[in-house]
């Protein structure tokens, strides 16, 4: 089968990003846009339509109505995923040798950027939940748990970055973190990825969205929780900590030349269709049956786990004694294809498609789950073998460029890691270059193995000392 011939397969229900749902909540303007001969609307950056860093045009022109709306100081398309604009935002916070202060739930594309431009990450755990392995909302009490271990000034720490709502849908309350930060006169990037409805629906009991919140820079990804095609995002900025031309300058650096035009009409069109009276009525009914969804299951005696995005149905399958893995393989097979598989749970995604049939067509499937798997009664996960805060022993860009050697991870144990060790998804490192792979640290990430193929019998590159 050829990838083309893949593309157009068929599946019982697809509650995988993006949240379009396979085109079924893209919206209509786009539909519209993409029903004209195939690479019609294949366009360079003519006059007209501009860039995300060009003053004049129909982008700048949209970019500008956005910000005014949002009371935001600007935002800019992206069209390289969130990863892309998160990148930029890195860069325009910290110089080389400077210091940001990031949760261990960071993406990998900020250890990315670390590494090629030697920013120092200085880590801070967060706590932890041993039912499902999975991180609990950053409390102020715990961030000024952190910032007593620190030395601001020695550090050179210039910028923080916190991650609202997570992978899962964990999201606690923004607004009192980043006042917190501010007092320090730190800026702050939101790593808003999974929760960009929010900023839409401050009606709808949800988490207040970071740009409501004061952040300085916040990311959204509008293909993991918009509408929008894949790749498409938006960065958006206010406040006076951050300096304008340094992000455009970051921006500019890692900025293709040649966007594509239609996925920045998605971008304007995902955006342009939520500030549409008309369809946000339609996908808050989603937010809300989606909620109802969630009790349904509950009632159907389904192990969920409880979080504040009503759009992720994260289901506890270690309860039954099964991993997420074989859950997922099993629903696979079915043709109900969920986003993201881990040893304790399964996580799947609504997206904003009329979803009502889900419950029945879960419930079903699940029991036929249970009749036909393998319980195992040692499920468990290890706690995090992090330290409150925790810097790289060598610091992350000279550990990228140095001389390595790739052995098994299994003869890795007090060795300096020159990889990244990151199963996708959900993106979230769990060993970065120049940290050391001490006791814990081994036996965590044999445990998280424990069911991740693509964590099994693996090679890492090691520095040579």
């Amino acid at each position: 089968m050829s990838i083309s011939s893949f593309l157009t397969k068929k599946f019982l229900k697809s509650l995988f990003f993006p949240a379009h749902n396979r085109g079924t909540a893209l919206p209509k303007k786009l539909v519209k846009l993409l029903q004209n001969p195939p690479g019609y609307w294949d366009l360079p950056e003519l006059p007209e339509i501009g860039s995300p860093l060009s003053h004049n045009g129909l982008i700048a022109k949209s970019q500008r109505e956005f910000s005014d709306k949002f009371k935001a100081k600007g935002c800019f398309f992206g069209v390289n995923g969130a990863s892309g604009l998160i990148q930029s935002a890195v860069i325009a916070m910290a110089n080389p040798g400077e210091t940001i202060l990031m949760p261990r739930n960071v993406h990998i594309s900020v250890i990315k950027t670390c590494a090629m431009q030697n920013i120092n990450p200085i880590f801070f755990d967060l706590e932890f939940s041993k039912e499902t392995g999975h991180y609990k909302p950053l409390t102020k009490i715990w961030l000024g748990n952190v910032f007593k271990k620190l030395n601001f000034d020695e550090n050179k720490i210039v910028g923080i970055i916190l991650v609202s709502p997570s992978y899962h849908g964990y999201a606690g309350d923004l607004k009192p973190l980043i006042d917190y930060c501010h007092q320090k006169n730190l800026p702050v990037l939101v790593d808003e990825a999974h929760g960009s409805y929010f900023l839409f629906c401050e009606n709808l009991n949800l988490p207040k969205p970071a740009l409501s919140s004061n952040a300085d820079l916040v990311v959204h990804s509008l293909h993991k929780s918009l509408n929008g095609l894949t790749q498409t995002a938006v960065l958006w900025y206010k406040g006076n900590l951050i300096n304008e031309r340094n992000l455009i300058d970051s921006i500019n650096l890692l900025q293709t030349t040649s966007p594509s035009s239609l996925l920045l009409s998605s971008c304007e069109e995902s955006i342009k269709d939520w500030l549409n009276k008309k369809s946000l009525s339609i996908y808050q009914k989603r937010i809300l049956e989606a909620k109802n969804i969630q009790k349904k299951l509950i009632q159907k005696n389904i192990p969920l786990v409880e979080t504040q995005d009503p759009l992720k149905i994260v289901v506890n399958t270690s309860k039954v004694g099964i991993d997420g893995f074989t859950a997922d393989n099993f629903f696979y097979k079915n043709g109900l294809i969920a986003e993201l598989p881990e040893m304790m749970t399964l996580t799947f995604c609504l997206g904003f498609a009329n979803q009502k049939d889900f419950p029945d067509l879960f419930e079903k499937l699940w029991n036929k789950l249970l009749l036909n798997s393998k319980k195992s009664q040692k499920l468990e996960v290890l706690q995090s073998p992090f330290r409150l805060v925790q810097a790289p022993e060598i610091e992350i860009g000279i550990a990228w460029r140095s001389e390595t050697r790739s052995i098994p991870f299994s003869q890795s144990l007090n060795k300096i890691s020159g990889d990244i060790i990151c199963p996708y998804p959900p993106g979230i490192p769990l060993l970065v270059p120049g940290e050391k792979i001490d006791k814990d640290r081994f036996n965590w990430i044999n445990n998280q193995s424990l069911c991740n193929k693509d964590l099994v019998n693996f090679n890492i590159r090691v520095i040579e000392i």
